[in-house]
């Protein structure tokens, strides 16, 4: 009886010896080149979908601001809380803005400008790193903002917003978890004062915490250059060429919003958000890693010349800050890194998200809890 082999797989002949040899064939992934490269490439799109695709997602804020030709936008965190006295905060900073947005001139060319240079405390060390351009100012002019009351020179309210003419500025990034002091601008002279590296002071505001509490996180390891740099319970306003990081609460315009989709959307980023939107706003665009060819600097000196000015503003401490829930861990990957595992909200007194069982109460004033209280006081839980 004559044996028949079947071999399913074509792996061996039937017989052994030259004239029933084995025959291999050759593998399925390289007679169908086609098949498998749909199959990587299906393969890599469902792993940037479910594991890579959060760290270059667009917030769909400023999406939103430009389809629906929204004027402004206030866009917060679901984390955020704000100090009880929130309105006057907000006041104070609306005439700080329709100064710093609208104002065209050469402040140190004018006698009107009471200009006080105080030491800039800042480093090369101590500020952003994320930043690449050291313009670093050895002294910081500064004006107090009652100054601006003055009817000579005190800026006019904008018919659509109290924060100025939202043609005239970008971003308004009141919520933050630190920021840099401004920087020279590449528009002006080193010896300009102008409104793009000017400080506006506060003083004696009852609302920001002793020197001691000045820290964005509780793992940070000192505290923010603000503390050393003016007197206790100022707070101040400038411009976002510093650097700042943490979106915690930004207002954003329809030119902000063009802006900053044009940017993120079209030209592309290359990091987190809120670190790339804090360079954006000290006038970088984002760094495209190694492969990508840096302009040269001809080009990026014609682009400076020609381009928009990028008005961002800021207030120091933030007027909107995180809060740490009670029994919950907050992951921060913050200046330090680390995890909050306290109570609390940082740079706030009078948090509304700590003192909210009392407010529905209807305590107020001194009935409610100041977790940052001055030398000597308390705080009570």
């Amino acid at each position: 009886m004559r044996r028949i082999s079947i071999d399913s797989f074509g792996l061996t002949g039937a017989k052994s010896g030259a004239a029933y040899y084995t025959k291999r064939r050759s593998p399925w992934y390289s007679s169908r080149p086609r098949l498998l490269t749909t199959i990587l490439c299906f393969l890599a799109f469902y792993t940037w979908l479910n594991f890579g695709g959060h760290q270059i997602l667009i917030p769909k804020d400023s999406w939103e601001v430009v389809e629906q030709n929204l004027t402004t936008a206030l866009i917060l965190e679901d984390d955020v809380d704000w100090d009880v006295r929130i309105r006057q905060n907000l006041q104070r900073f609306a005439l700080a803005s329709r100064f710093l947005s609208g104002n065209k001139e050469i402040l140190s060319s004018s006698p009107q400008y009471k200009i006080e240079h105080v030491e800039n405390v800042e480093t090369e060390e101590t500020t952003f790193r994320s930043l690449d351009d050291n313009h670093t100012m050895s002294h910081l002019p500064s004006i107090p903002l009652a100054s601006l009351y003055r009817k000579s020179h005190h800026p006019q309210p904008h018919l659509s917003s109290p924060y100025g003419d939202p043609s005239q500025w970008d971003v308004l990034w009141i919520g933050h978890c630190g920021a840099g002091f401004p920087r020279y601008s590449p528009l002006h002279k080193k010896t300009d004062v102008t409104t793009a590296n000017v400080v506006l002071t506060n003083s004696n505001d009852e609302t920001v915490p002793a020197q001691r509490h000045l820290k964005a996180h509780p793992f940070q390891g000192s505290l923010d250059p603000l503390a050393d740099a003016y007197p206790p319970h100022t707070r101040i306003y400038h411009r976002s060429t510093g650097g700042e990081l943490c979106t915690v609460a930004y207002a954003v315009s329809q030119r902000g919003a063009r802006r900053l989709l044009h940017q993120f959307g079209v030209k592309g980023w290359n990091g987190i958000f809120d670190s790339e939107l804090g360079r954006w706003c000290a006038g970088e665009d984002p760094d495209m890693g190694a492969s990508h060819a840096p302009p040269s600097p001809s080009s990026k000196k014609e682009i400076k010349k020609d381009a928009r000015e990028r008005v961002c503003l800021a207030s120091q401490p933030p007027i909107f800050a995180h809060h740490h829930p009670m029994d919950g861990e907050s992951d921060i990957g913050g200046l330090g890194g680390g995890y909050a595992t306290k109570f609390e909200t940082k740079y706030l007194r009078y948090s509304v998200r700590m003192n909210l069982e009392r407010i529905v109460m209807g305590w107020r004033g001194k009935e409610l809890v100041d977790q940052w209280p001055d030398e000597g006081g308390h705080a009570t839980r």
